[in-house]
């Protein structure tokens, strides 16, 4: 997959069929639309190509507003390229383009710029200074120009619409299965390890502490998880809050890895999140907390030796 981060380039590509969004999470309604993208370019032998933006569009017309991402980046290029696209366009998103008029985003930089012959786009999407291009627009001048427009409708489960925006509030809320089942794969946080308190070692379940720069991050609680490391994935337990029983003032995201011998300080790892546990409790006693951390423990072994792989 070529990659480019500008606009500003002199590549011509065949016959290019392109799809633009924010693409956030690459959920499975992203990859709907993908498919046809790719579809749609192998029928005219063209170039399927993926333009999105960064940083998200709301986060420069709307700066109060939080917004976390559910795939930064970085992991969102690389899961851009495993669904085969040929070409990504990464748009600078400025102020300044924030006022490109609809009609000049399509003369300018599809027809004049791109040469697009094909366009596939979600049926809510909208472009263009306040929104103001839709896809009744892009029809018009798809006529004018002589590219075809397909838009594909919405995807939902058990009707309701799956969006980027309902798998943010799945995740916060802890709800991590659910949100597996929107993005068809699980939700996973990626960081380093850094030293800890070591008190799970003191207490029989040595843990890895996660330090990450992801800004959303599932709610406290007990969770199964998998801990990948040089590609391998490792069944794990993961807590995520402030250790109620020992008192912590910061929030941690402590994992344990079941049946693991080894040093991950310093390590790049991600976690990918399948099932919620649990709350994270307060517990009377030490030997109360490992109690429970011991039940966890065997939840955990349980989902691994009967779960299919997926969600």
């Amino acid at each position: 997959m070529k990659v480019f981060r500008t606009l500003d380039f002199q590549e011509q590509f065949r016959n290019p069929v392109l799809t633009i969004g924010n693409y956030d999470g690459i959920h499975i309604g992203h990859r709907k639309i993908i498919e046809l993208v790719k579809r749609k370019a192998a029928e005219m032998d063209g170039t399927s190509i993926l333009m999105t933006f960064h940083p998200h569009p709301l986060q420069m017309l709307q700066p109060d507003r939080e917004l976390p991402s559910i795939t930064p980046l970085d992991r969102k290029i690389e899961l851009i390229e495993e669904t085969g696209i040929d070409v990504l366009i990464i748009v600078p998103f400025t102020e300044e383009f924030g006022f490109v008029e609809a009609d000049d985003f399509i003369k300018g930089i599809l027809v004049d710029r791109l040469k697009i012959k094909g366009l596939v786009i979600g049926y809510d999407f909208r472009f263009g200074r306040g929104g103001r291009g839709d896809t009744s627009m892009l029809k018009e001048h798809g006529s004018r120009y002589g590219f075809k427009v397909h838009v594909v409708e919405r995807v939902a489960i058990d009707h309701e619409k799956v969006g980027s925006n309902k798998i943010r509030i799945l995740v916060r809320n802890g709800n991590v299965a659910e949100a597996c089942h929107l993005l068809g794969r699980p939700y996973s946080l990626g960081g380093q390890v850094v030293s800890g308190m070591s008190r799970g070692r003191e207490i029989g379940f040595p843990t890895v502490n996660l330090k990450t720069d992801h800004n959303l991050v599932p709610a406290n609680g007990v969770y199964i998880t998998q801990l990948e490391y040089h590609n391998e994935k490792h069944p794990s337990v993961t807590n995520i809050g402030y250790n109620p029983t020992f008192g912590n003032a910061e929030r941690t995201i402590e994992t344990h890895i079941l049946d693991f011998q080894g040093l991950l300080y310093g390590c790049a790892i991600t976690l990918h999140f399948l099932r919620r546990i649990r709350d994270e409790v307060k517990f009377g006693s030490v030997k109360e907390l490992v109690r429970r951390i011991t039940a966890d423990v065997d939840e955990a072994r349980a989902f691994f030796q009967s779960r299919d792989k997926g969600c």
